[in-house]
């Protein structure tokens, strides 16, 4: 990720802030500027998939639960996908994890 030194807002952008800072945020144009900026960095760079952890052991559950990339109920395989922002999904089959579905 790269540092910024540091950035301008035209005026019309500036006013703006300030109204959402006022409205949203009890005058605090700081935590405007950070929520923006948060916002604006996930919309730029989503989560990346890192890969896939298959766990050798699962629960035993009375309900069927489907797979939620092809949403069978008969899916075999027991796969979670991990992202680069710490997310983790899952509970993916085997066919799914092959064709890079989740």
């Amino acid at each position: 990720m790269t540092k910024m030194q540091s950035f301008r807002f035209p005026e019309e952008k500036l006013e703006r802030l300030k109204e959402i800072a006022e409205r949203m945020h009890d005058g605090n144009q700081t935590q405007a500027i950070l929520e923006a900026i948060d916002r604006y960095h996930k919309e730029l760079n989503p989560p990346r998939l890192q890969g896939y952890i298959q766990l050798d052991r699962v629960y035993n559950s009375n309900e069927k639960e489907s797979c939620p990339g092809c949403n069978r109920l008969d899916a075999k395989g027991s796969w979670i996908a991990v992202y680069s922002n710490g997310v983790v999904k899952g509970m993916i089959c085997d066919d799914c994890v092959e064709a890079g579905r989740f």
